[in-house]
């Protein structure tokens, strides 16, 4: 594909999204091991927001790379090909890490992992259960939206892109009202309303220039608002429990407006990302694939050393976790994560050294 032309809005919204995740975890985590109150429980359970936040970017990026390849030969394997090789060996590594625990020490594992399907969560099939990494349940939705986008890529002319986004967003729309049909998890993968964020995303992707300068910063605000303010007037169970379509319409609209502020802010130049939250972002998916690890060992550790925190045990329980799973996701992005991605090309110029 394409080169991509950096954004650093993009990378602080996926590290903004990747610690909403940690910090929505750590509420069970915080819940389940430290006594008394909980101090994220009133606030965290909106986190998972962060996936949202997620998905929208996903559709965003989708059409930026795609730009001038549309029916090109060979395009849409190419982007299979970098989807696949961006996602899956890390996703594989820490799944591989999950089925060794539970094979040699079960009692660290959720049991309920016992119903799940080792095949259908390393190829990211939809399946009844969550995977066995259950982040992997975002990665499903992904290697979907990435499957039909390829289709798009190398069928629909870049002119009518627009209208098959359209198309297939409508095609969501209409799926509730037709006679009840198959309720496989692949019928309720393709009409999921989830799929109305990559679609949304991909649609700014395509005309968020157009957006006049002087709105960045107001869209911004706007869309923390949004979230907030849902956040304030929803159920308590916050949007992991929420209908999806209602989940959608009001965190699903906010990631929309933070994205378009966030990348028409920073192309007038109004937006100085911090290194520490473009950082964040860069190992925005190594954090994802990890911090469950993190936060149920320090869950346990801190049970064992702390039996009955105050307030204070759980303020510094939260930072703690936190941060450690920043640490160790920045490290497994450097260690790993980036070698793995940089792997191709060694590959290829190794190649084209042999061949000359």
């Amino acid at each position: 594909m394409g080169t991509q032309q950096r954004m650093d809005s993009l990378q602080c919204l996926r590290g903004v999204a990747a610690l909403a995740v940690v910090l929505f975890h750590l509420r069970g985590v915080e819940i389940k091991y430290l006594q008394g109150p909980a101090m994220l429980d009133a606030v965290a359970r909106y986190a998972d927001a962060g996936v949202d936040l997620f998905f929208v970017v996903s559709g965003f990026v989708m059409t930026t790379i795609a730009a001038g390849r549309y029916t090109k030969a060979g395009a849409s394997a190419q982007f299979l090909v970098k989807r696949a090789w961006r996602v899956l060996p890390m996703y594989w590594i820490f799944t591989t890490l999950v089925v060794a625990l539970m094979a040699v020490v079960p009692s660290m594992v959720n049991s309920s992992y016992a119903g799940q399907s080792v095949l259908a969560s390393y190829l990211l099939i939809p399946h009844a259960q969550l995977p066995v990494l259950t982040v992997g349940w975002t990665l499903v939705h992904e290697a979907y939206f990435y499957l039909v986008f390829a289709g798009v890529i190398a069928f629909v002319p870049e002119r009518f892109v627009p209208a098959f986004l359209l198309l297939w967003a409508a095609a969501i729309g209409v799926a509730p009202w037709l006679p009840p049909g198959s309720t496989t998890p692949a019928h309720v993968l393709v009409t999921n309303p989830l799929t109305y964020e990559f679609i949304a995303g991909a649609l700014l992707g395509l005309y968020w220039r157009h957006i006049p300068a002087r709105l960045g910063l107001p869209l911004v605000v706007a869309g923390v608002a949004v979230a907030v303010s849902a956040a304030g007037a929803l159920p308590e169970a916050g949007p992991a429990t929420m209908a999806v379509g209602t989940r959608v319409a009001c965190f699903g609209s906010a990631a929309v407006l933070l994205l378009a502020g966030a990348v028409v802010w920073e192309a007038m130049g109004g937006m100085q990302a911090p290194r520490w939250l473009t950082l964040l972002g860069d190992s925005s998916y190594s954090l994802y694939l990890t911090h469950i690890f993190v936060i149920s060992a320090m869950g346990r550790a801190w049970a064992m050393l702390s039996p009955a925190p105050g307030w204070a045990g759980h303020l510094m329980f939260v930072v703690a976790s936190a941060f450690a799973c920043c640490v160790a996701g920045y490290i497994v992005h450097a260690l790993l994560e980036r070698p793995l991605l940089a792997l191709p090309k060694r590959w290829g110029a190794a190649r084209r050294q042999q061949a000359s």
